[in-house]
């Protein structure tokens, strides 16, 4: 797993304000000569300041300077396991999380900082159990909980489930659709597993507008990820067989003499028109969905499924986010018996748009009945949830 995929927060910096307990007290003074102590107040507030100038390595020095001034100081321990993870200290990340788990051990917020601290040193037995005794906490701030579905979905994508952590990450959404990490990663399943680059280019771009602008992920979308990926949407159209003898004007033309003729229930010829209109232009969305709808309703063998479903990928491939055409492709491969195929659709479809309920549930029932018993009950629980 590339170890780029840091910690939840190492990426999208949570700046939490809770403490634990009561601060270090001051004494009160009784004149000039009793010495105030140094609670490491304005050392944390300095960490805070260089954080907001992308400054990491001193922030650390200064929440470093505030642990080590006050032995109570439970918030600057905290942002220093969150710093140390974001600099890659794997040893002072988890000093620092240890730390703080000490001084409150029923701090959610500590427990999350550590599970990105055991993260981090690939401990991901004990960083699951942290994440999962917050998300099941069902008191608790719904942003914290997203970070910690997201942070949980990393630690999947580190031991090689993609479908479990892409459900985290949704489930994370869910919680907080402001949870930039959630959003980024979603993005590099879609375009690193799932290959489902018009997606990717979604979810890449909802990150971007959510994180800092000085961040270094969000310069690297806009100025390296999201380029490539439209160039690489690009070249599959350009690939596609026929379109480099695009007609548009033909097709148009063909397409709304097609129309006339299915307004009049002459689905023949309306047929033969939608299917002349496609040919003339391969990228055409419109006459590859209306070809695709007849001929998949009126299919009398398997070669006739396969036309239409070709077709439905064109639809789809030039409008990703129409739900209404995956569901009609998927229902038909299923209606065929063609499980697997199903499934790949509403795959694509989910990741467009995963809160659809008609896509889940035939998303299910074609895990189900392809033998994905462990997938389908996955997605059968993520579905439940979603109202």
């Amino acid at each position: 797993m590339n170890r780029l995929l840091l910690p939840i927060s190492s990426l999208f910096l949570l700046v939490f304000l809770v403490g634990c307990g009561d601060r270090p007290a001051r004494p009160e003074s009784d004149g000039p000569t009793v010495r105030r102590v140094d609670d490491g107040a304005a050392d944390v507030a300095k960490g805070f300041e260089a954080l907001g100038q992308q400054d990491a390595t001193a922030a650390s020095a200064h929440f470093a300077t505030a642990a080590a001034k006050c032995a109570t100081n439970f918030e600057a321990r905290l942002q220093l396991a969150l710093v140390r993870n974001q600099l890659g200290d794997v040893a002072g990340a988890n000093a620092a999380s240890a730390e703080a788990l000490a001084l409150c051990p029923d701090s959610a917020e500590a427990r999350l900082v550590d599970g990105q601290a055991a993260y981090l040193a690939n401990d991901y037995a004990r960083a699951l159990a942290a994440f999962a005794a917050i998300v099941g906490e069902k008191t608790l701030p719904a942003a914290l909980r997203s970070e910690a579905w997201a942070s949980r979905g990393v630690v999947e994508l580190a031991q090689s489930q993609p479908e479990t952590a892409r459900i985290s990450f949704l489930r994370a959404m869910r919680l907080n659709r402001r949870n930039a990490a959630a959003w980024y990663h979603l993005g590099v399943l879609s375009r690193d597993t799932y290959h489902f680059d018009a997606a990717a280019c979604e979810q890449f771009e909802m990150a971007g507008r959510l994180l800092n602008p000085k961040d270094e992920r969000a310069k690297k979308i806009s100025r390296d990820i999201l380029p490539s990926l439209r160039r690489s949407l690009a070249a599959a159209a350009a690939a596609k067989p026929g379109a480099d003898k695009r007609d548009p004007a033909t097709a148009a033309k063909l397409y709304k003499e097609g129309q006339a003729l299915y307004a009049k229930r002459m689905i023949t010829a309306a047929m033969k028109k939608y299917e002349a209109a496609y040919a003339a232009d391969p990228l055409s969305g419109p006459a590859a969905q209306a070809f695709a709808h007849l001929k998949g309703a009126n299919a009398k063998t398997e070669a006739d499924v396969d036309k239409a479903l070709a077709a439905f990928r064109t639809a789809i491939d030039q409008n990703p986010a129409a739900q209404a055409v995956y569901l009609e492709a998927a229902q038909l491969a299923y209606k065929y018996k063609r499980y697997v195929s199903t499934v790949a659709i509403m795959d694509r479809a989910v990741a467009h748009d995963p809160e659809n309920h008609q896509t889940l549930d035939l998303l299910v029932a074609a895990l189900q009945k392809a033998g994905k018993t462990k997938q389908a009950e996955a997605w059968k629980a993520y579905r439940a949830e979603v109202k």
